[in-house]
């Protein structure tokens, strides 16, 4: 009853505002390069939950990837797989991403191009200077939308002033070595573009004693280009491309409980992984506001995905997965200096999933082959409306409307003949109202309540066609928040509360080694906080924390093999806690030093609660050392310098999991003009 009042509160507050602006005459100024906003934000983490971290802070370019941002994004946690981002898992404020069949929690944007399934993330940043997470339900503000947030990588812009590049190389130990190329041109009135292309190789950090070679080799190259025109002064067009190629061996999985970075098995296996994406952008300056047309195209392919695993018995697993869409995002956004700004947006996405898997046991027979399809057609009409001028307080109002239609072919040869086919279609109206107040000139409240919705689905590698099927995830969003500048604007701070209300919470792990499904809990509720501050006491000098700390308790659920309750345990892959302390230092002179300490909570990664299952709390350090001059810099890094055992996932079901990379160093040198 709660949920349904909010819902059509929420949206008959959006029709009066509606009402409102239709009263309102359009203004003719010009129209701003940025989403909707009130003003530019003065901190990098802000109350109403944006944070936006600089990726070389701390973490070298050739060395950042999705799992850097672990720790350094208060209540941002990813679980790395170790195959590219095949079966990473994603949580935010406790909503998780589901990697393989539903749609993520956390979404990504790499610049103009929205990407699918979380295993379709690249994980090599390289060339992206900026990563911006959105938390909370974004259905009203981003086409392709999380209920639990969005995260947008963004590339360094060119400048007017000259062109710019760098060419970097680095060495270190387990016989790593990277190459890397970022150019930038001027960015002129007509046209400006941007390539960067990037390789990195290693052993591998696990050895196999019985065939006496390494497990986890690593081979990844990469690039990214974009060039924009300007034919006028009202219209910008431009083009983008990502790719990425990755050549790994087996996924680094060692059994539970045993040494972190030795396997005896009798066959070592590999992660072949192939990614494009395009996106072609069409931006006009109109009377009534500022016009984009996006049409992306994404493409990904892994095959083969193959291992072994000794659980008794030894277990052969190949598998294959490819997934290709087409998007269309196309947004009004007002003119500023209105008394109401708008902004109003239409979402098509059709994306295709094919996967297949072939177990066996090793040497004898399968006991698995089968193959699936997933078709994804979704429409969505999204806009906000934003009361402006009404200091100290601005009131937003959002709703999105959406559709998903899905259609699920599933086929199986072993261990029976079998074929099972199903369409389901899922509606949801996504209401949001969010307010801010001036406290002064230096500190802003905010509030937000907002519905977020993930679809439901199919699972594909289930033995028990009966459980393949899971409901849609609802929730039921409230975020409180304060951000300040204190000391001269030497200090700057955020602290946040959140209180999620969740239906059907997904949960998606490997239940048995034969079984790999989605399963709904009926109800779970997320409560939490942030902090997030920086201070600069001296220019030369930074110092940054974060703390964010997540409760997600299943209010109701049963495990569907065992039959077993575990209402009021924790939900698996969320850390209890996450913190992360760093500092960095550039003297005039040149010489730089930067550290920081990410912290973890202990993490469960099954509803149980098992020991056996859970990863204790954890702290890991890194550091870099360097020298900088105009044109050329040279560094010293190192990564988990204290050497923590411990594992980044955990799959129970087969009883294997996934060791944190052990310490790691070396040395770059990069020229620049």
């Amino acid at each position: 009853m709660i949920r349904l009042l909010t819902r059509l509160a929420l949206a008959s507050g959006f029709s009066l505002a509606i009402s409102l602006r239709a009263e309102t005459a359009a203004s003719d100024a010009p129209l701003q390069s940025d989403p909707l906003t009130v003003e530019a934000p003065r901190l990098d983490a802000d109350a109403a939950g944006t944070t936006s971290v600089r990726l070389d802070d701390i973490a070298l370019p050739l060395t950042n990837s999705l799992g850097h941002l672990s720790g350094r994004v208060a209540n941002l946690h990813i679980n790395t797989g170790g195959a590219g981002s095949y079966g990473d898992l994603f949580a935010i404020r406790g909503l998780t991403n589901t990697p393989y069949f539903s749609d993520p929690s956390v979404t990504v944007y790499f610049d103009d191009i929205p990407l699918g399934s979380s295993f379709t993330y690249p994980t090599n940043l390289f060339g992206f200077g900026r990563a911006t997470i959105h938390r909370g339900p974004q259905g009203t503000a981003f086409g392709r939308a999380g209920s639990g947030g969005v995260l947008v990588f963004s590339s360094t812009e060119p400048t007017s002033d000259a062109s710019h590049g760098e060419l970097r190389a680095s060495i270190g130990n387990f016989d790593s070595y990277a190459f890397a190329v970022n150019a930038r041109s001027t960015r002129s009135d007509s046209v400006d573009a941007a390539v960067s292309a990037s390789f990195a190789a290693r052993d591998g950090f696990i050895t196999n004693t019985t065939l006496n070679q390494r497990v986890d080799d690593f081979e990844s190259a990469a690039a990214s280009a974009r060039i924009r025109f300007r034919p006028t002064d009202t219209a910008e067009l431009s083009f983008q491309l990502l790719g990425s190629r990755l050549r790994n061996g087996a996924q680094p999985l060692v059994p539970v409980g045993g040494p972190r970075y030795t396997v005896d098995r009798t066959a070592e296996g590999t992660t072949d992984i192939d990614f494009i994406a395009l996106a072609a952008k069409a931006e006009f300056q109109t009377p009534i506001g500022r016009l984009t047309a996006t049409t992306s195209y994404t493409d990904f392919e892994l095959d083969p995905y193959s291992n072994q695993l000794v659980l008794p018995p030894s277990l052969d697993s190949i598998s294959s997965l490819e997934q290709s869409g087409w998007n269309e995002e196309i947004r009004l956004i007002s003119s500023p200096n209105t008394s109401f700004a708008w902004s109003v947006g239409v979402w098509l996405s059709k994306q295709e999933t094919a996967g297949a898997i072939n177990r066996s046991l090793t040497g004898l027979f399968p006991i698995e082959i089968s193959s699936y399809n997933l078709d994804t057609e979704t429409a969505a009409l999204f806009g906000e409306l934003t009361l402006l001028h009404t200091s100290p307080w601005t009131v937003t109002l959002g709703l999105r409307a959406e559709r998903v239609k899905r259609d699920f072919d599933r086929r199986e040869v072993v261990p029976a003949q079998s074929r099972y086919t199903s369409s389901r279609t899922f509606e949801a109206l996504l209401p949001k109202l969010s307010a801010t107040y001036a406290l002064t000139d230096h500190t802003t409240a905010s509030a937000s309540v907002s519905l977020g919705s993930k679809p439901g689905g199919w699972s594909a590698y289930t033995a028990y066609p009966s459980l393949a099927r899971f409901s849609a995830e609802e929730t039921l969003a409230f975020e409180a928040g304060l951000d300040t500048d204190l000391a001269r604007e030497t200090v700057n701070l955020a602290v946040r509360a959140f209180y999620y209300d969740i239906d059907n919470y997904q949960i998606e792990r490997s239940f048995t080694a034969a079984d790999y499904l989605v399963v709904n809990a009926p109800r779970a509720r997320s409560i939490g906080a942030e902090f997030e501050a920086s201070w600069r006491p001296i220019p030369a000098l930074t110092f940054a924390a974060t703390l964010g700390v997540t409760e997600i308790t299943l209010r109701e659920f049963t495990d569907p093999f065992t039959g077993t309750s575990y209402n009021g345990n924790r939900a698996p892959y969320v850390p209890v806690y996450d913190a992360n302390l760093s500092a960095v230092y550039r003297d005039p002179t040149g010489w730089f030093i930067g550290a920081e300490a990410a912290f973890a909570g202990k993490t469960y990664y099954d509803e149980s609660e098992a020991s056996v299952f859970a990863e204790r709390s954890r702290v890991t350090l890194n550091a870099r050392l360097g020298f900088d001059a105009p044109h050329w810099r040279v560094a010293l890094f190192a990564e988990n310098l204290s050497d923590e055992n411990h594992y980044t996932l955990i799959i129970p079901g087969v009883g294997h999991a996934v060791p944190a990379a052990p310490r790691t160093y070396g040395l770059e040198a990069m020229l620049k003009w």
